[in-house]
């Protein structure tokens, strides 16, 4: 079929009739000549611009090596504060020691030799009992004190029937003679005792806490330097008629008073010994104050005693120190404790009254193991900004109380140690 135009008569196609779209870039423009001085013709476009190129990226490549680096460098100082620490494992030296050992231990004892210092509790107990009738008694109030000196480091002995003076004036007296220890670490050194009324009566029961003088010591500077104090109420004195009890019901009522009496003193003891003493087995005395009797209810009478316990006991530190003495040649005076003590047995191998403050034998037995101490507060001191290589000659300065030490620094490139004492740890493993 022929292709009709639109004025109605056939189109003839050939190559020749076929208009081509060109695709040829748009001349730059062209300015008008212009003459320079030598009179030359130069074109002159003030619009053209020449095509951009693109730069190489060699900067945005330092840029980010240089961001990359700062980067690390802040991690690492990170790393360096927040997650720094050292860490210092500690082995101190152990001995092991075969008893048997006997040591002398003396009251109050000056540095060189096993010090004893006594401890003293008081309890008491009641019971009623039946009564058959009156009877008339005079009795004198007892009670129990606590001698205090403040006078010096030496002990003092105070004979049997020594005064101590009420401040209403009433005296009570001692009926053993006692020896107060000396000052110790700038303590008062004390003792319990037992004193009775000068004469009978209720005027002489009194409550806890009455303070004593020493009538004898007046005068002299030990008057203001040696008191006493009540530990609980005296009491018992009295004079005219009281519930008669039968012998054999008072004797019945003291047996069982003491029995009890000498198991709640010897817990009392147990539980007033100071963190860091010991108390010596069999070194404990009891001793009970007279019966004191009272009206009860529905014809009974009431019986009371009290019991004071007193024993010896010595700091764990100074017995450990004074078998090291004993057993290991080269010791000269380190601090040392016992590793366990589940091997060693001690006892107290001598009669001597403890009231009287004399020198002591203590008997021991079986084996234990000593280590030696150190100052874990001192060593992270000395440590704080060391350098690793100095970390040998600060153990060094320890010995012989540490038989070896390694340490671990973080972070691991770390060649000192942390500069504050809160970033080093010591850990302390036996042998």
């Amino acid at each position: 079929m022929r292709d009709i135009k639109h004025n109605g008569h056939p189109s003839e196609r050939s190559i020749r009739n076929i208009s081509v779209t060109t695709h040829r870039r748009p001349a730059r423009p062209v300015a008008p000549l212009e003459r320079t001085d030598n009179n030359a013709p130069t074109e002159v476009d003030d619009s053209y611009r020449p095509p951009h190129r693109k730069r190489p990226r060699l900067g945005r490549f330092w840029l980010i090596v240089i961001g990359v680096a700062a980067v690390a460098g802040v991690g690492g100082m990170l790393i360096s504060t927040v997650f720094a620490g050292a860490s210092v494992t500690v082995q101190p030296r152990t001995e092991q020691v075969v008893m048997p050992e006997t040591l002398q231990a003396q009251a109050n004892a000056p540095v060189g030799v096993l010090s004893y210092q006594t401890i003293s509790v008081t309890r008491s107990a009641s019971q009623n009992v039946p009564a058959q009738g009156v009877q008339k008694v005079s009795r004198a109030a007892s009670g129990v004190i606590t001698v205090s000196n403040t006078y010096s480091v030496s002990s003092q002995r105070l004979i049997a029937n020594t005064r101590f003076e009420a401040p209403d004036g009433k005296i009570y007296r001692i009926r053993d003679s006692v020896t107060v220890p000396g000052m110790k670490g700038g303590s008062a050194g004390t003792i319990t005792t037992t004193v009775y009324a000068d004469s009978p009566g209720i005027n002489y029961n009194k409550g806890g806490g009455v303070v004593f003088t020493i009538p004898g010591f007046k005068g002299d500077p030990r008057y203001s330097t040696f008191s006493a104090k009540s530990e609980g109420a005296i009491a018992g004195g009295f004079v005219g008629d009281e519930p008669a009890v039968a012998p054999a019901d008072l004797a019945t009522a003291k047996t069982a008073l003491q029995k009890q009496l000498d198991s709640d003193t010897r817990a009392a003891a147990a539980q007033e010994i100071p963190e860091g003493f010991l108390l010596v087995p069999g070194s404990l005395e009891i001793r009970f104050a007279d019966i004191v009797q009272s009206t009860g209810a529905n014809k009974t009478a009431q019986i009371t005693e009290s019991a004071t316990a007193t024993g010896i006991m010595v700091r764990q530190a100074d017995l450990a120190s004074a078998v090291a003495h004993k057993k290991v040649e080269e010791y000269v005076g380190e601090a040392v404790l016992f590793g366990g003590q589940e091997d060693m047995a001690l006892m107290l191998a001598t009669s001597t009254k403890r009231s009287e403050g004399g020198p002591v034998t203590i008997h021991l037995s079986g084996s234990a193991v000593l280590i030696w101490q150190f100052d874990p507060n001192a060593l992270i001191n000395a440590l704080v900004d060391k350098n690793k290589s100095e970390f040998q000659q600060v153990i060094d300065a320890f010995r012989p109380a540490i038989a070896k030490a390694d340490a671990s620094i973080r972070p691991f490139w770390q060649g000192k140690f942390p500069d504050t004492a809160d970033k080093i740890r010591i850990n302390t493993v036996s042998k």
